[in-house]
């Protein structure tokens, strides 16, 4: 194989990580790639009878529209030769590396919601026209949450997913659904918060434990109706409280429609707080207990059902061996891009 042949094919040529694991992805046949190499279609064939608008080029020898410029044969990715990382998928990526460093137990989560000035209760509005991460969001709070129809269509549009990747001609990664319905209690022990998931059925305990948020990152999006959160989270599993002792601080019943697909899970979630009764700062205060209202909420999270893959992944980066962390990342935020387009 000659030198030219051998760049060629580098060019053409697609990792074996990206053919398997993007190929598949929810993001890669929603949102396919708009940086695809470009391929031109082929020159006409000179005759006697040229079609309007048409010239023929006596020194090259073909056909040219006089209307529109002829496109080359190949262009280079740029004068370095090398595609240039997406901007905002290399600032995931940094903050990805940084935050995972020497951790187990971790979750890694994506969200969809609105990012809010507290000052005005309203969706910020940056002098930006594309995707922002911010560094600075003190003055700002996430709400992960949308309106309920947003969630019926997101709910809608998966579904439909479900459908074709069942179809006996779809070739890649099929996506599995599962409906879950659950209740969390928190309660508050020797200044731990311990969250623990039972089945709502038949009160079957699921997940006993504790969580402590490691970082997150926002990333405004004034292009689409909602923003996205990547937030991780250290969990570790404790053992069963004695709940007759001490009164839960929240309960929270979740209503989980769950699309499952390669290293993701697609979680739509209707998350319902009743009512309930506040834990008074002065516990001799008089008058009646006062209480916090009902709240629904509708969200849709992109988590990773895999954490432990992307870990192993950023320790090849730091061993300088060859890698696919910067593969799975631009998967993980193309799926959240792909789905924020599509927020009605």
């Amino acid at each position: 194989m000659d030198e030219n042949t051998s760049r060629k094919r580098q060019r053409t040529e697609t990792p074996e990580f990206q053919r398997r694991v993007s190929a598949a992805s929810l993001s890669a046949i929603m949102n396919p790639d708009p940086e695809a190499a470009f391929q031109p279609s082929p020159s006409p064939v000179p005759s006697q009878n040229q079609a309007a608008g048409t010239q023929y080029d006596h020194y090259n020898n073909n056909s040219y529209n006089i209307n529109r410029p002829q496109s080359p044969q190949r262009l280079e990715q740029n004068v370095f030769g090398v595609r240039p990382a997406e901007d905002i998928v290399r600032v995931v990526a940094d903050f990805l590396y940084t935050h995972l460093k020497d951790r187990t137990n971790i979750e890694i989560e994506g969200k969809l919601g609105r990012i809010i000035d507290k000052a005005s209760g309203q969706r910020i509005a940056l002098p930006v026209v594309s995707e922002t991460a911010l560094s600075d969001d003190k003055a700002t709070r996430f709400e992960s949450n949308m309106t309920v129809q947003q969630h019926a269509a997101f709910n809608r549009l998966l579904n439909q997913r479900v459908d074709e990747t069942r179809r006996s001609d779809f070739r890649g990664s099929r996506i599995v659904y599962k409906h879950t319905r659950e209740i969390d209690h928190f309660y508050k022990i020797e200044g731990t918060r311990v969250r623990v998931t039972t089945e709502k059925e038949t009160g079957r305990v699921i997940a006993v434990i504790t969580k402590t948020k490691i970082a997150d990152l926002n990333i405004y999006s004034p292009r689409t109706k909602l923003d996205i959160r990547i937030t991780i989270n250290e969990e570790k599993t404790l053992s069963m409280p004695d709940t007759e002792a001490v009164k839960p601080i929240l309960e929270r019943h979740k209503d989980r429609l769950s699309y499952k697909q390669d290293l993701w899970s697609f979680d739509l979630t209707q998350v319902v707080s009743p009512e309930q009764e506040r834990v008074p700062a002065n516990p001799y205060a008089l008058g009646p207990p006062k209480t916090t209202p009902a709240v629904t909420t509708h969200e849709l999270e992109v988590e990773v059902v895999q954490p432990e893959i992307w870990l192993a992944e950023r320790a090849k980066v730091a061993a300088n061996k060859p890698n696919s962390f910067h593969e799975i990342t631009h998967i993980f935020l193309g799926n959240l891009r792909a789905l924020a387009k599509r927020a009605i």
